[in-house]
This record gives structure tokens, sequence and C-alpha cells, in this order.
């Protein structure tokens, strides 16, 4: 009898993965270009812009810096600067039958102290939200929109800042504070303007994702399709 090792089997679900996810990268390429340039349009990046680091962070930096250096407006001060959204992308998710929508960001932290050179931190990390079909009181798909976070394992900083020895403490711990608010706050002050603007895409774009998510899901395909 032909014994059939747990390895090979691994092999060929990770490649059976990868083809698939190949798969869904060619044919959604032409969705995810529209819905780059849709969040460009609509004042994605200037929206990021408004979100508050300075009041999340004062606190934790008052602590490692102390508090003469950040008492009062004039003497802190913490800007975002050079966001960048880069390609929108699609992929699978091996324990959810919908897709997950990924929008890479960089930007920079600048981080003010009165008589000190600027901290300057750069940041990358990625939106992640997730997408899958639910039939409406007419028995059609419509699009859903599931769990919307930052990606943890995504946020990466680095200083931008010449470091020595006797710095490197504080820089860590800034650095570790600065991902905690990245991931806790920044993302939900984000979430509900990208479920706001996917709730109002553009009728044709939504219907190619729900298309997407046929051909590609465990739905039943030859239901009426609509937007929501």
């Amino acid at each position: 009898m032909l014994k059939v090792s747990s390895l090979f089997i691994l092999l060929c679900g990770l490649l059976a993965s990868s083809s698939a996810q190949e798969v869904l990268s060619r044919v959604s390429s032409h969705i995810t270009d529209a819905l780059t340039q849709g969040l460009l349009g609509m004042n994605f990046l200037p929206t990021l812009q408004t979100i508050d680091f300075q009041g999340p962070l004062k606190d934790i930096f008052s602590l490692v810096l102390g508090h003469q250096l950040t008492n009062g407006e004039a003497n802190f001060m913490v800007q975002m600067k050079d966001l960048r959204l880069f390609q929108v992308f699609i992929e699978t998710s091996p324990d959810f039958k919908g897709i997950d929508l990924r929008m890479p960001l960089a930007f920079s932290i600048q981080i003010k102290f009165p008589a000190l050179n600027p901290y300057i931190f750069h940041v990358r990390t990625d939106m992640k939200v997730q997408l899958y079909l639910e039939k409406d009181a007419d028995n059609r798909y419509q699009l859903t929109f599931g769990h919307c976070r930052i990606v943890p394992e995504t946020v990466w900083i680095q200083s931008g800042n010449f470091i020595t020895p006797m710095k490197n403490f504080i820089v860590e711990n800034i650095e570790r504070a600065l991902g905690n608010v990245i991931i806790h706050n920044f993302g939900a002050k984000m979430c509900p303007f990208i479920n706001s603007w996917l709730y109002n895409l553009n009728p044709q774009v939504t219907n190619q994702l729900i298309s997407l998510l046929l051909q590609h899901g465990t739905y039943q395909a030859t239901v009426e399709i609509s937007a929501k």
C-alpha cells in the first residue's frame, strides 16, 4: 500500500495555497488599481493627517524623557509627515471564507522637544479589512465588511536619528510606545473611514469584488448578485 507522508501532504497544501494566491493576484489586479485610486480620491492621506498622535504619546514621553520636556504645547509637538499609500492588494485567508483587503502605508513621525534636535521615526504598516458575502432578503449576495485593523506584525519603526548608546534606551521605549499607539489608536481612528469608503464604492467595483469572492469562496454562484 502506498504511504503518503504528512510532509508531502503539507507541501501539497502549501503549493495549492500559493497557487490560489497567485491566481487571485492576477485576477484582482485591475480591481486593486481602482481601489487604490479610489482611496486617494477620497482624501485618504489628508484624513490620516488629522489623527492625533500627540495626546496618546504625551504621557508616555513625559515618563521616559521627563515632564519638563513635554510640559505645554509649545514645548512638545508630534507631527505626521511624508504619508504614502502603496498599491492596495487582495489576499486569501486560510481560516476565513472571504478575502482580505490590505492597504500598505508609510509615514514619518517627527517629535520636537525644546533645545533638542527633532526625533524622527519612519513607519510602515498595513491596514486590513475582511470582505465576504451575505445574502439579503431577496436571496442575492451583497458585499459585507468584517474586521478592520492594523496588522501588528507589519508594524515597522526605525529611528531616523543617529543614536548614541546613551540614547538607545530612550529611543527603544519611544519606538515601543509608538508601535502600541499605531496598533490600537491609529487603526481605530481609520477603520470608520475605511468602512464608509467601502460602503460607498462605485457599483461596478463592488460587483467586481462580489464576482471575485464568488470565484474564490465557498458560495453558490448561481444566485443573482448585487451591490450593497
